[in-house]
């Protein structure tokens, strides 16, 4: 097997490559939305960053291990899929980008027989925004199974990132309620039956707060580190979106769920999927949809 380490230091350097891209497509004006179908939007800064992501892919992941495949949100798979891949989503929550929101995400991941093994999020303007200095601060998370969850500030320098203060992420303390600050979206993606799970959720009175930030890297991270509770996505996002979130959710102490209570394995590209701060939390949402 390959060396998990070894292939989170290059997840890393892909994702400040794809970061790189969707702040240079904001400062130079050309984000360029608009709808690759009738019911999502892409920009021209999704596939800056997803052709950069590639081409770091391409050239330092066959030296660790040349079975590894490639799966990327806009260029689709590369190489033979077999039971390595290594993932990327370019541009997670490009309708909430394309409104100029700073929740974004840029997220890669490596998987073994559809088991997650590393994940890594950026978010390059979560703390102060492209619009108030050229100088935006963001934060890497990245995890690896068995390895512990790790959180590093970020500093745009221009021609890239510069990385401070890396520190372990652990689970904050779980509420004591029974009304918990929620995201439970509804999305264009969602069949008839997972928007009836959704409005389940919503009609039971377990939500005290709905909250949310258009894309499931971003959600997953209000989860980790404040903002919201719980994240129950009942249908609307798929491996790209969820794999490198739940190698960080679990790492940190957090309760990761499919519908069979079990920690995912993504044999599929969709599924349902909760993160929750213990496990009687998720299964009270699971019972609230029904499940």
């Amino acid at each position: 097997m390959p060396d998990p380490e070894r292939i989170a230091h290059v997840l890393i350097a892909a994702v400040l490559a794809g970061g790189r891209e969707i702040l240079g497509a904001r400062l130079a004006g050309t984000v360029d939305a608009r709808y690759k179908d009738a019911k999502e939007q892409v920009t021209l800064a999704d596939e800056k960053s997803d052709a950069a992501i590639l081409a770091v892919f391409q050239s330092r992941l066959p030296a660790i291990d040349p079975e590894i495949s490639f799966h990327l949100e806009e260029s689709g798979v590369t190489g033979e899929r077999g039971a390595k891949i290594a993932g990327a989503d370019p541009l997670d929550g490009t309708n909430h980008f394309a409104t100029n929101g700073t929740a974004y995400s840029v997220m890669a991941h490596y998987v073994e027989d559809g088991v997650p093994l590393v994940g890594v999020v950026f978010q390059p303007e979560v703390f102060l925004p492209l619009a108030e200095t050229t100088g935006c601060i963001g934060r890497l998370v990245f995890g690896i199974s068995g390895g512990g969850a790790y959180v590093q500030r970020t500093e745009f320098t221009g021609e890239g990132f510069a990385l401070r203060n890396l520190r372990r992420v652990t689970r904050r303390a779980p509420p004591q309620t029974r009304g918990f600050v929620a995201c439970v979206p509804f999305g264009t993606k969602m069949t008839g039956e997972e928007r009836e799970r959704a409005a389940r959720v919503h009609a039971s009175g377990i939500i005290a707060s709905t909250t949310g930030v258009g894309g499931a890297g971003g959600n997953v991270m209000l989860s980790i580190f404040g903002g919201q509770d719980v994240y129950a996505n009942f249908g609307a996002g798929d491996d790209l979106d969820l794999i490198p979130p739940q190698v960080i959710a679990h790492e940190a102490g957090l309760t990761v769920w499919g519908l069979d209570r079990k920690l995912p394995v993504w044999h599929v590209r969709k599924q349902p999927f909760i993160v929750a701060p213990t496990p009687e939390i998720a299964e009270m949402f699971f019972q609230a949809a029904g499940l």
